[in-house]
């Protein structure tokens, strides 16, 4: 294996609000912020596809920062106080079966009522997180014209986003001038792809059962 550091933007990944959760006592709803599915994107430093594939394990998810209260935020957009319409529940972030749940609670200001109303309406259903990445095993392409395999085995959420449409196979949240994160970088040959297919898989029927 190769191993390198290398720099990497906030990512994003589309999941789903649980509207048929929402607690009016306390103005809070539960989402569901990832469920590992693998998601084809473009790597801009290669100039090609890949394959990133979330392993979605305690071990794998860093939660400090969901934990401590992370924003619930208007479609990624964090230039203004403004742009925040909720928070995560403290301690509520946590890793079961496979999937990523939080409970969020929502803002009760006037200036974002009409967001947190379709929310808990049902109309605002998409779900994105916004993440950093700290550690990839790549699997190299195969030749059989299969993507090259990002195995994402560390990973920090750093924010949940209400969005009109989750995030799609070649979408990454960017910005002008972006941040970025040191990311450990391993690098495996073709031969390490059947290994990467069988986590995979079990992390697959995992999900299926839960």
């Amino acid at each position: 294996m190769n191993e390198k550091i290398i720099n990497l933007p906030k990512f994003g990944m589309g999941a789903e609000v649980r509207s048929a959760s929402f607690d009016e006592a306390e103005n809070t709803i539960e989402v569901i912020w990832t469920t590992g599915a693998p998601v084809r994107r473009w790597s801009w430093r290669h100039d090609r596809y890949y394959q990133e594939i979330l392993e979605v394990t305690p071990k794998s998810v860093r939660l400090d920062r969901l934990n401590a209260g992370a924003p619930f935020l208007n479609t990624h957009s964090d230039w203004d106080l403004s742009d925040v319409i909720g928070s995560v529940v403290p301690g509520s972030a946590r890793i079961e079966g496979g999937k990523g749940y939080a409970t969020v609670k929502l803002s009760r200001a006037d200036a974002d009522k009409a967001i947190v109303d379709k929310i808990r309406d049902g109309i605002i259903r998409n779900i994105s997180v916004g993440y950093a990445i700290h550690k990839v095993v790549k699997t190299d392409a195969d030749g059989d014209g299969n993507d090259e395999e990002w195995r994402v085995v560390d990973w920090e959420p750093l924010e949940i986003s209400a969005v009109p449409v989750p995030a799609d196979a070649g979408s990454q949240i960017r910005k002008d001038a972006p941040t970025t994160v040191p990311c450990e970088f391993v690098s495996e040959t073709a031969t390490g792809r059947n290994e990467a297919r069988r986590i995979r898989m079990a992390m697959r029927q995992r999900q299926s059962v839960a």
